[in-house]
């Protein structure tokens, strides 16, 4: 159907749905003032993407993953008597106590499982929608593309951080439940008690965020730069594998401090005795400058990308 010309000479026959829906909010916006700060609100565009099923999958898998574990254990069968007292790695000990459980689950999973759920995360932030092709309504609303980003992020943010809160939590109930109420059985040390368990599990779950900081900010620079969410997330999945095969080459030396994924271990200290604090405070100043640099490069990219597509 052709389209028809209204009063102010614009095609008014052929808008789509989402340029309806645009042309309908712009109008709204007009009519009581725009305020670029009120456009995009934070709560929409988290309802938006936890009804996405990509991001459901994600949670998910999160949250089964430590049931996942348990199983596991569970078909290999109980560890060899009188091994707690000689075993040196919380592997040997997950079946000692809910806590050495809980424990155990948080170091397999920091690493490259939660590095590939924070590439798909903020990989498909910008990428996505420019494969959906409704990036381009979405700025005619208009909403401010730094404000897109900003909000981007922050979802994608809260996602991460509730998804690797959640996994925690999981992972403790499911070892009190089944191995009973007690704490940290630190390696050929000895064992924690419950509430600093607890404790100590929060503070690795927040030391291993913000150790993805750097593929946040890598991620949100190349879902600007990319038009695919695929080559979004698999270049942050790249840089991490090559960034740890670096990090391996001890004829390196210092220069490997500053890899990414240098002090993608520092989580460990406040699963063992003594806590050394040095590698977590360099982990997060590591982090914050990848994110800095990173983010401010994605800022200025986007600001100026050319989306007319």
């Amino acid at each position: 159907m052709s389209g028809r010309v209204n009063g102010n000479g614009k095609a008014g026959g052929d808008l789509s749905g989402a340029e309806t829906v645009a042309a309908s909010i712009r109008g709204g916006a007009e009519s009581v003032g725009y305020r670029p700060r009120d456009t995009m609100p934070f709560r929409v565009e988290l309802a938006r993407q936890l009804s996405q099923w990509r991001v459901r999958i994600v949670l998910l898998i999160l949250v089964l993953l430590p049931v996942i574990v348990r199983i596991a254990l569970l078909i290999g069968g109980p560890p060899p008597s009188g091994g707690s007292s000689s075993a040196t790695t919380l592997v040997a000990l997950a079946q000692v106590s809910g806590g050495t459980f809980a424990a155990f689950v948080v170091q397999l999973t920091q690493g490259f499982l939660v590095t590939l759920i924070a590439a798909l995360l903020y990989g498909d932030m910008i990428a996505g929608e420019a494969s959906r092709s409704t990036l381009k309504y979405l700025l005619t609303i208009p909403v401010p593309r730094l404000r897109l980003l900003w909000v981007k992020v922050a979802v994608a943010s809260v996602l991460l951080l509730a998804g690797l809160v959640a996994l925690t939590l999981v992972a403790l109930v499911v070892g009190l439940v089944s191995y009973g109420p007690g704490g940290i059985q630190v390696p050929g040390g000895p064992e924690l008690t419950l509430g600093d368990s607890v404790g100590r599990l929060a503070l690795a779950t927040a030391t291993g965020a913000s150790g993805l900081l750097w593929a946040a900010g890598l991620g949100t620079l190349l879902t600007v730069v990319a038009n695919s969410p695929l080559a979004a997330a698999g270049g942050v999945v790249l840089v991490s594998i090559l960034s740890r095969l670096l990090d391996s080459i001890p004829t390196l030396g210092d220069l490997r401090i500053i890899l990414p994924t240098h002090y993608s271990t520092a989580f460990s200290q406040f699963l063992t005795t003594p806590t050394d604090l040095g590698p977590v405070a360099d982990s997060v100043l590591s982090g914050l400058l990848w994110a800095l640099v990173l983010g401010t490069l994605a800022a200025w990219w986007f600001s100026r990308k050319d989306i007319s597509g």
